[in-house]
């Protein structure tokens, strides 16, 4: 993205904090050595810009560091190897930076101190060695970001794409064509042929993403998203099925919509108004289906699958994680990062890492069963059960419990037994229960008892396993 200026900076702030775009406040300074771990990971992110002096409310405050903006730029190239440049903006009186960071070399990430660098959320972590590798093996191509075959017009692209729909989801007017190409060669949906610059390839990405039928782009057409309601337990008696075969812009609401629909409802009549109950979240369902496009591998065949019965739902996506199943939580990693991020612009994903967390968040608000993830021999499945705690075996029970420790150290909180009981809905009369359940979950490993409360069960509080070693 390329701006400048007051109307650079009104960009910047119509919009929200994005894998290639940073509010800092930054009224007084900002470290340098921070400085350059942001610069890594947003240049290795594709690169991007850092704007100083505006709040992450893109509230516009001023901001008095890096008096010296051309001293600044040539620290960054002599520590990074990467030429950053800074633009001033006056905005009503107050002082605003922006720092333009360029993409690392393809293949060769930016580094700092011997360390690559990543953005979780608010906070900068090491890179973790999925993405770290994925950089290094970035000359060659990722299935998305390859053409589609045929060179076409701008207008038999609009004919393919719903170039409309994407300006809907982002809240924008609808360009003129000049600006929808500029849009769609930054988004990598397209590129321009090389022999004709009047011509274009449709990519991967942009056809998953935007297609109007999947089914005019041969690379992509089986990687639909298809919804099947079953009588009873078996997968032969269904009563509803239908297949999706747009790009994921156009029908992730209908999908959404439509799973809702084919949900068992329960009803209540509270001072004599009618209120409709469903078993599994709205929220969560839709993270978890966000989730599976997201995560999808590319180079199986087949697309995302939703079944939905009485007493479950599950969302399965072609391909095995590339993380620990233990870690979903935790860990952020995106398999597939541009369509992650196409999708969180159309505001279909959530921002990078938060869809599990989000989704876990919404069950335990409703006090029923936590997720399940299942690793097949091609595919990984997200299983959702209503089953509240007296219906739950001890498998599920530890499943629950674990989920909840690492949504609470998420939070910078720690699972107690208080929290446990809220979670599941118990009354303080069924705590010896709960710390049972505690107690088995520590045997396997999952869960250890923070340091700082040994000896003491009243304190007690516990950490997932991966902080052990902190």
């Amino acid at each position: 993205m390329t701006v400048s200026g007051i109307d650079g900076l009104r960009q910047f702030l119509s919009g929200s904090e994005s894998r290639r775009l940073e509010f800092k406040t930054a009224s007084k300074q900002f470290d340098s050595d921070k400085l350059m771990k942001y610069c890594c990971a947003l240049s290795c992110e594709g690169g991007g810009e850092m704007v100083f002096g505006v709040t992450d409310g893109k509230e516009i405050v001023g901001t008095q560091a890096f008096p010296d903006t051309a001293k600044t730029e040539r620290d960054i190239y002599n520590r990074l190897g990467i030429r950053c440049t800074f633009e001033t903006v006056d905005a009503n009186g107050l002082r605003v930076l922006i720092l333009h960071i360029p993409r690392s070399i393809v293949g060769h990430p930016t580094f700092f101190d011997g360390q690559y660098w990543m953005r979780n959320g608010e906070s900068l972590e090491f890179m973790s060695p999925e993405r770290l590798r994925e950089l290094l093996n970035e000359a060659a191509p990722s299935f998305l970001d390859e053409n589609e075959p045929g060179a076409r017009t701008w207008s038999e692209v609009a004919s393919l794409l719903a170039v409309e729909r994407y300006y809907e989801l982002t809240g924008t007017r609808l360009p003129n064509e000049e600006s929808q190409i500029r849009d769609f060669l930054r988004l990598h949906f397209v590129e321009r042929a090389a022999f004709d610059s009047r011509l274009f390839y449709i990519r991967r990405l942009g056809a998953v993403t935007l297609a109007r039928s999947l089914r005019d782009f041969p690379d992509v057409e089986y990687h639909t998203i298809r919804v099947m309601r079953l009588r009873g337990s078996s997968i032969t008696d269904m009563s509803f099925d239908r297949i999706y075969d747009k790009g994921y812009a156009l029908v992730f609401s209908d999908v959404i919509e439509q799973i809702n629909a084919l949900l068992p409802t329960s009803e209540t009549f509270e001072e004599g108004l009618r209120n409709e109950h469903r078993d599994f979240p709205e929220v969560a369902i839709r993270e978890i289906v966000a989730n599976a496009c997201v995560h999808q591998d590319f180079d199986e065949h087949g697309g995302i699958d939703v079944t939905v019965s009485d007493h479950r739902i599950t969302v399965s996506n072609p391909g095995l994680p590339e993380i620990p199943v233990n870690r979903f939580v935790d860990e952020v990693y995106e398999r597939n990062e541009s369509l992650a991020e196409a999708l969180r612009m159309m505001h279909i994903c959530e921002k990078r890492g938060s869809g599990i967390d989000r989704a876990l968040e919404n069950i335990e608000g409703q006090q029923t069963d936590a997720p399940e993830f299942i690793v097949k021999s091609r595919s990984t499945t997200v299983s959702l059960k209503k089953s509240r705690f007296n219906d739950m075996g001890m498998k599920e029970r530890i499943n629950a419990a674990y989920l909840h420790c690492c949504l609470q150290a998420a939070k910078n909180e720690y699972l107690t037994n208080a929290s446990l009981r809220t979670r599941f809905g118990l009354p303080q009369g069924k705590s010896a229960l709960i710390s049972q359940l505690i107690a088995t979950t520590v045997e396997q490993g999952l869960i250890f008892q923070d340091p700082a409360t040994a000896g003491s069960r009243r304190t007690a509080r516990y950490l997932p396993f991966y902080y052990r070693n902190d």
